[in-house]
């Protein structure tokens, strides 16, 4: 028989909680130790390895142990806990031809009760040393013959009384607790010569300077929060077999006493301090509250490495804190960036670590907590189907590449959107929002987004995408996902995008953005960034931004004209877009108010973090905020109702303001049937008295502004005034607080660990052919930064100042979003 099959490894758990649902086997802790036995063991060596690892003392406990087998039922994997008896147990799982490789045992114990009366135990620890000490001084021959009389009897009792005997040896064989020298002597006839060793050596990761702060310390500080001093374990420490070397200030000041642990109960806890190994761990017990205290200053000293100071203390309470402790940065806040490593690391330690080393630290503690990119690829297609498990209705689309040599696909295109998103979508205006952008990982994979705005001015995220690369045919398949799954031949969708060519080629081919079905619109901070591009000139690019976020045509013509007259070619440019698709005065009031793809950039600015993140964490962060969205905002609907309100809260203020600034109109009335008539506005300051014309049975003003934002404005509500029409009747559906209310009514569920998820049809790989740089280190950006990642207040300032337009631009920053 080989070497690998003539033994088995055993993984040994012990000091938790076993669970059972019907199908498989978990248990709370990771396995203590790992030993491998010949198959021709007998359960009495069985159990004395057993008591070896977890360091218990035969005499005082007994123990069970039980093992996981695993049979198919029903097309299914089963798993059941056996419990190891006897040898006949035992051999059903150490036969070769049962072909198990290794073993999972979880071990249990029970201590022995001796019930001993008191007062004869003390009366006995008196007499006995004076009796001993009378009988070996006065008859020290008496002492020599009693030893002849035993070893007389004892053979004689062997001899004579061969039922005895064998009696005792059956009890040996059903209990071997009770029996430790006959396991001791069993087991030691046992020979392992030519076999593999017993325990497997791990690499000892190399050790840093005195001065130095180790990578792995930083990066497991900063991947998870450490709440307790037990918690501040390294556990890739390797582990030393001595005690810690000799420190004087230990030595003067506390004396080393061995630090045991004892009464321990079965499960939770039951576990014992090793002075060997020096590690701490929760459910521990001690003796007294000084054997805590040297536990505590062994592991700090010899595995932490940390100082710690005392919080609390008494008779009952010993309550320690790392004096180096810091919160799961990387895992609370994705956006935890190198910066923040390097200000952490100095206020916790006081060393000032180079740039490089926090690069490491923070990649480190994202790969800790998230994993690479690579294996979350793999895991990607396990977690979109928990998603969809717990969270029922949510879409999930893949396009998968060639596949691998390995028979997995290779990722190509995955598309989602949650169910609650979709559902929202009903009560929300007919807009959406579509942008790309960059994930900042090695491969040169993008994200796209799609948003919607809800009736109180908040964006609705709709759906997400990673692709390859920003093309036409990422943009084509994601927009036909989009129509198919979330817009479900809804009609008069506005679509707003930057003017990519993927894009405007993919919507050209699309119906649903197509008249009637729906439109096209453009960006208008993208018209203003690539007329600036152009042309260079701040004061252009500030008229270019007024031209189109002017809703009155007239309004319109005089700042282009204004445009014509500085620069011939500038006017040419702009001249050449269709009007009706970056403008709002020629818009027909499809854009709701929105001139921007704010509302997709939005959520980039969200998952700014998240996007150096691996393809699974995206994801999750995605569910998560989505979730908080809807958390909140359901809240904030309920308050409404509460309030009696009848829109929500941006509406109510703009039906309030414009309803204010109508007292001054003064409304001149014409046809009663239209219910039209003309407003006049107040002149202040040198501005308005302007003329408008309002038609209450088409619901328009000259103004354009109830046509695009669904509310009436100052000049309507002055003209139902005089119809004694009330103009509250007369605000979109979208903005009642009923309906804000249902786009949230739904809510998102959280995933359960990876132990519930269910195994997906298919595996998937990462794409080696899109990777940006193959050198160790960080990558450079793929993103080329323009003006609209900056505020150009001061170009602003010196264009006024060397007199370039003869009319200072009235622009603010908040109007013309940078």
């Amino acid at each position: 028989m080989s070497t690998s099959s003539s033994r088995i490894d055993i993984l040994v758990y012990f000091g938790g909680e076993l669970s059972e649902d019907g199908w498989s086997v978990t248990y709370d802790r990771r396995p203590i130790a790992v030993m491998r036995i010949p198959r021709s063991s007998t359960y009495a060596q069985f159990l004395a390895r057993i008591y070896q690892k977890i360091g218990a003392d035969s005499n005082e406990y007994l123990l069970k142990v039980s093992a996981k087998y695993s049979c198919t039922y029903l097309g299914h994997i089963k798993e059941t806990v056996v419990e190891i008896k006897d040898d006949d147990t035992l051999s059903f799982f150490l036969d070769p031809a049962a072909e198990i490789p290794s073993m999972e045992v979880y071990v249990e114990t029970t201590q022995i009760h001796t019930e001993v009366n008191p007062q004869m135990s003390q009366q006995w620890g008196e007499a006995v040393p004076q009796m001993s000490q009378q009988w070996g001084d006065a008859n020290p021959q008496m002492s020599q013959h009693s030893d002849d009389v035993n070893q007389q009897m004892s053979q004689q009792w062997g001899d004579d009384n061969p039922q005895m005997s064998q009696q005792w040896e059956n009890t040996c064989t059903s209990n071997p607790n009770l029996c430790t020298d006959h396991i001791a002597d069993t087991f030691a006839n046992c020979s392992d010569e030519g076999s593999e060793p017993d325990e497997v050596e791990f690499p000892i990761p190399p050790e840093n300077g005195p001065n130095d702060v180790d990578i792995n310390v930083i990066a497991e500080e900063f991947a998870r929060g450490m709440s307790s001093s037990s918690e501040q374990i390294m556990s890739n420490r390797t582990t030393q077999q001595t005690y810690y070397r000799s420190i004087p200030f230990f030595d003067q000041t506390f004396p080393e006493i061995p630090a045991d642990s004892v009464d321990v109960p079965t499960l939770k806890y039951a576990k014992f301090y090793n002075t060997n190994e020096g590690r701490l761990d929760v459910g521990m017990l001690f003796k007294n509250k000084e054997a805590l205290i040297e536990a505590v200053k062994d592991h700090s000293a010899r595995h932490a490495r940390r100082e710690y100071y005392v919080t609390e203390s008494s008779k009952t309470k010993w309550k320690v804190l790392c004096k180096h402790s810091t919160p799961g940065q990387v895992k609370c806040n994705p956006t935890f960036a190198i910066k923040h490593v390097i200000q952490t690391v100095k206020d916790h330690t006081g060393y000032d670590i180079p740039y490089q080393k926090a690069w490491y630290s923070l990649k480190m503690a994202r790969e800790i907590v998230y994993g690479t990119w690579e294996s979350s690829v793999q895991k990607l297609p396990k977690y979109m189907g928990a998603v969809q498990k717990y969270n029922p209705g949510t879409i999930v689309e893949w396009k998968h590449k060639a596949l691998h040599p390995t028979g997995a696909y290779v990722i190509g295109y995955v598309f989602w959107a949650f169910k609650p998103c979709i559902e929202g979508f009903k009560f929300c205006r007919n807009i959406i929002s579509v942008d790309g952008t960059h994930l900042y990982t090695r491969y040169k994979h993008k994200m796209l987004i799609a948003a919607t705005m809800d009736g109180n001015q908040q964006v609705l995220p709709l759906a997400f995408a990673i692709v390859d690369d920003e093309s036409y045919a990422s943009w084509k398949w994601f927009l036909q996902q989009l129509s198919r799954h979330v817009i479900r031949g809804r009609r008069g969708v506005c679509l707003i995008s930057d003017r990519h060519a993927g894009i405007i080629k993919a919507v050209n081919e699309s119906s649903e953005f197509v008249p009637p079905n729906g439109v096209h619109r453009y960006c208008l901070r993208h018209v203003c960034s690539n007329f600036n591009s152009h042309h260079k000139n701040i004061v252009l690019k500030d008229l270019c931004w007024r031209a189109g976020s002017e809703y009155q045509i007239r309004k319109f013509n005089r700042i282009m004209e204004e445009i014509k007259g500085q620069k011939l070619e500038a006017f040419t440019f702009l001249d050449r877009i269709n009007k009706e698709k970056w403008t709002a005065s020629h818009d027909g009031g499809w854009r709701c108010g929105i001139l921007t793809t704010n509302m997709s950039e939005c959520i980039n600015g969200v998952l700014k973090g998240a996007r150096r993140l691996p393809v699974t964490a995206i994801v999750e962060i995605t569910l998560q905020r989505t979730a908080h969205y809807f958390r909140e905002r359901a809240l904030r609907s309920a308050v409404m109702l509460s309030n009696g309100q009848l829109w929500t809260d941006f509406a109510k203020k703009k039906f309030t303001d414009w309803g204010e600034k109508s007292i001054t109109h003064t409304v001149t009335k014409y046809d009663h049937l239209q219910q039209s008539a003309s407003v006049v506005t107040k002149r202040q300051q040198g501005l308005g008295f302007n003329t408008h014309v309002v038609k209450l049975a088409n619901r328009e003003c000259s103004c354009g502004k109830w046509n695009q934002f669904g509310i009436p404005c100052s000049h309507a509500q002055k003209v139902c005034a005089a119809y004694n029409i009330n103009a509250a009747s007369m605000v979109k559906d979208y903005y009642d607080v009923r309906a804000y209310k249902n786009t949230y009514s739904k809510a998102l569920q959280p995933v359960q660990s990876e132990e519930y998820w269910d195994v997906p049809n298919f595996e998937l790989v990462h794409d080696t052919t899109i990777r940006t740089s193959t050198r160790p280190g960080r990558s450079q950006t793929s993103r080329i930064q323009n003006e609209m990642d900056w505020r150009q207040t001061r170009a602003r300032q010196q264009a006024q100042r060397r007199g370039e337009s003869s009319r200072q631009s009235n622009v603010i920053e908040q109007d013309y979003p940078q």
